[in-house]
């Protein structure tokens, strides 16, 4: 055994002993069992609370920003020891909701774009979940045209004012920082005049507003920002060049939902089975295919974690993952829904609820982190280089754009 085999088996000797004595295992779901139908605002306070917990217990371990330098508040480590981790935490109660995927999505972005100042302030914070964070880029009229956004910034001395709505953000309600895009420059084009902003939400001029999904669930809130305040030393980046830094943000927020496979095809198996119908052959098709696509997804996903965890470009375009996560849900929506029948849409069955939950699901995967409109878009200029989307606002500056 080499030096660095040894170092490896010990290290994955630690892992398994300290997940053994601080990490409860995995509860088995009960069959057809719900995430998110129609819980109390109390329940999701409480996941959130100990997802919090859980990420600072991960932290103090060194089991979270494993790789991040030390000088920012990382471990130093290296990136064979998040995949030993990743390996062995399998089993165990590790994931931390929200925290996991705002770390994903914006540390990426401090590490490129921050100043010394604002990696030292910010990232340690960040990965230990001491500090709650919350993405605040879409608005009611900029979603899927996310660079139209009209959220305006205006200086004030050495802070912007800010006025403007967000909305679909995530776990706002429980955050003490967002990243913030807000427009500073309406005589700019659409994507010049936008800045990116690290932004204190425990401040007067800041309002959260829940918004309760069809299934029941609020971790989606709306932010009305009047008069809100934000210091130029939390710009990341350049001041009207929070574009950069946005694409950052969203490229891996799409492979994060990429990532989302799930067990819906061995359950919609089970499903089949139990009702006594899984020797229909069209029906069997139909199975077989969330089955395999299930499969190619979570070979995709992980072929884009090992090359982020290297420190590479992911090995083909993350938008393909999003969208092929998206296709998978509604396949697998409609096919719950055929497979029960009208015990699909009421709540006579055992799986009833469980259908409607998955049916519902197509929706926030298609939307979230870019509807699979503009990833289309994405594919076929981006990465098949195709010619560009036709927009009659080109060139234009962004105030002389018809709004509305």
């Amino acid at each position: 055994m080499t030096r660095d085999q040894n170092m490896e088996e010990q290290y994955r000797l630690k892992t398994q002993q300290w997940l053994k004595d601080n990490i409860d295992p995995l509860k088995e779901r009960q069959p057809f069992s719900t995430l998110h139908w129609m819980p109390s605002k109390e329940t999701e306070k409480n996941h959130h609370n100990a997802c919090q917990q859980l990420q600072m217990k991960l932290y103090e371990a060194g089991f979270a920003g494993t790789t991040v330098p030390a000088e920012y508040g990382g471990h130093g480590g290296e990136a064979w020891m998040q995949k030993i981790f990743r390996e062995e935490s399998t089993g165990y109660q590790v994931h931390t909701g929200f925290y996991h995927s705002i770390i994903a999505m914006a540390l990426p972005a401090l590490l490129k774009y921050g100043t010394e100042d604002q990696k030292q302030e910010h990232i340690k914070t960040l990965i230990s979940g001491e500090v709650s964070w919350c993405q605040l880029f879409s608005e009611p009229g900029a979603g899927s045209d996310l660079a139209g956004l009209g959220a305006k910034a205006e200086l004030d001395g050495d802070e912007f004012v800010i006025h403007g709505q967000k909305v679909w953000n995530s776990a706002a309600m429980y955050a003490d920082m967002g990243i913030l895009l807000v427009r500073t420059n309406p005589n700019a084009h659409k994507h010049e005049g936008i800045s990116f902003l690290l932004f204190d939400m425990n401040q007067p001029g800041v309002e959260v507003r829940p918004l309760i999904q069809a299934h029941g669930a609020g971790h989606f809130a709306e932010v009305f920002l009047d008069g809100a305040r934000c210091h130029i030393e939390n710009v990341l980046g350049e001041i009207d060049k929070g574009w950069g830094p946005a694409r950052v943000v969203m490229s891996n927020e799409s492979a994060m939902i990429g990532g989302a496979a799930g067990d819906n095809p061995s359950q919609l198996i089970q499903l089949a089975q139990s009702l006594g119908r899984r020797h229909e052959p069209v029906l069997r098709q139909k199975l077989a295919n969330v089955y395999s696509r299930n499969k190619l997804l979570k070979l995709m996903s992980d072929r884009i974690s090992v090359a982020v965890r290297n420190g590479k470009m992911p090995p083909f375009h993350p938008s393909i993952v999003k969208l092929f996560v998206a296709q998978n849900r509604r396949l697998e929506g409609d096919l719950a829904q055929e497979i029960l029948g009208a015990a699909g849409v009421v709540t006579s069955h055992t799986a009833s609820e469980w259908a409607m939950e998955i049916l519902h699901s197509r929706y926030p995967i298609s939307i979230g982190g870019g509807t699979d409109e503009v990833h289309h878009n994405n594919l076929g200029e981006q990465a098949l280089g195709l010619p560009r989307d036709i927009r009659v606002d080109r060139g234009i500056p962004w105030k002389d754009i018809p709004k509305g």
